[in-house]
């Protein structure tokens, strides 16, 4: 007899798969068959993070290239460019996909369906056909407060009356916070109220960090205990950023610490110029692993680097590069488990003084460690899967997990 199955539609980067895996595994622990299907191609980065049982809608090819790199560093300091990418991807995008998703649901036939709230189009194609659908957030969108300001925040707002004519086109009332769709089956957001306050809206749900299965990557040389290791990242697509590596690694020289960078396709150049002792530059590690050993973390703040490092206790020195980053770090500021500094502006010796600071046994780190422990106590892959298990066999809006 054939188990029942969940489908789990997401977008197609790292930084949007990495926090599904544990609740996706945790439904397969249950008894459920899960189906994973994405809006590009990457069935060979899911083989790489475990995932085998793919199913990809009709006609969809390989990640473009401008969501990487060079190209999207340039996307992202062109705010003109920028907002075109945000509504790219949230009204142009999801309409191509609403019945090659349709198909795929049809021939699954799934109990339930957990998307990425950013795909929409997942959420119209189970809407229609009549099954449930929760979402599984990978960022902070569902809890940032109502007087949060930023260059996101007006993008999506001016989209606003297109996101809602698109669903409406489909017979769907929608309620959106920042990017994401809200559904009336629950929302989980891998946090907890240690870091974000209560949440202010019933259908979300506040289920911790998602701990993933397995890491990835590479472990590179670490340091012996009682050596500061500080951990440099700033994403899996906004990798491209030469002039803050090389601040970093500079400042890091002052201190005499030891530094690992994750730099994408940057690192072969770095590698070649000489390093100084103590630091290593790798285009990808396995940053879980890392974090348990680092003692500070520099980040462009995204949510999924947020929630490792913080699961993990390490404070963190955040300069955002766009989107949802500015909330994070807003997030971590009123927390009190890290700060904010713009790389792109600040001085080698301002980011020496913070590195200083932040290593330090300061209030920083006793609020990441404060956190942690919270952490600890919430198995958010398993909130996030409960929540999917509460949906199946109910109609629109009628479970109260």
């Amino acid at each position: 007899m054939t188990p029942p199955r969940a489908l789990v539609l997401t977008l197609p980067e790292r930084g949007h798969l990495h926090p599904l895996l544990g609740p996706a595994a945790a439904l397969e622990r249950s008894g459920l068959q899960v189906t994973w299907s994405t809006s590009a191609d990457v069935r060979g980065l899911l083989a790489e993070l475990g995932v085998t049982r793919v199913r990809l809608p009709a006609g969809v090819g390989a990640p473009p290239a401008a969501l990487r790199g060079r190209a999207l560093s340039e996307t992202i300091a062109d705010p003109q460019a920028l907002r075109g990418w945000i509504r790219a991807l949230l009204v142009d995008a999801p309409r191509p996909l609403v019945e090659p998703f349709r198909a795929l649901i049809r021939e699954l036939r799934p109990a339930v369906v957990a998307i990425d709230p950013m795909v929409y189009a997942g959420a119209i194609a189970a809407e229609l056909e009549g099954v449930p659908w929760v979402g599984w957030s990978t960022s902070l969108n569902p809890v940032v407060p109502p007087g949060l300001r930023s260059e996101l925040l007006s993008t999506v707002t001016a989209l606003d009356p297109e996101r809602h004519r698109l669903l409406e086109a489909y017979g769907l009332r929608a309620r959106f916070r920042v990017s994401d769709v809200l559904s009336p089956w629950g929302t989980a957001v891998f946090t907890t109220e240690a870091l974000v306050g209560p949440a202010d809206d019933p259908t979300v749900h506040l289920v911790g960090p998602s701990r993933r299965p397995l890491g990835g990557g590479p472990l590179p040389v670490l340091p012996p205990p009682g050596e500061p290791l500080v951990y440099a990242s700033f994403g899996s697509q906004a990798w491209h950023q030469p002039r803050r590596f090389e601040k970093l690694i500079e400042a890091a020289r002052g201190l005499g610490i030891a530094l690992v960078a994750a730099m994408g396709e940057l690192a072969e150049g770095f590698r070649a110029r000489g390093l100084p002792p103590g630091i290593q530059c790798e285009p990808f590690v396995d940053q879980p692993a890392v974090l348990e050993r680092a003692d500070l973390v520099v980040t462009h703040g995204g949510a999924n680097s947020v929630m490792e490092a913080l699961t993990a206790g390490v404070p963190l020195l955040v300069s955002p590069l766009c989107n949802d980053q500015p909330h994070d770090l807003a997030f971590i500021e009123r927390s009190g488990a890290g700060r904010g500094i713009d790389l792109d502006v600040a001085s080698v010796d301002e980011i020496r003084g913070a590195l200083r600071e932040l290593l330090a046994d300061g209030p920083e780190r006793a609020a990441a460690a404060r956190i942690a422990a919270s952490y600890r106590a919430h198995d958010g892959a398993e909130g996030a899967a409960a929540l999917a298990r509460s949906a199946i066999g109910t109609s629109r809006g009628s479970t109260a997990p």
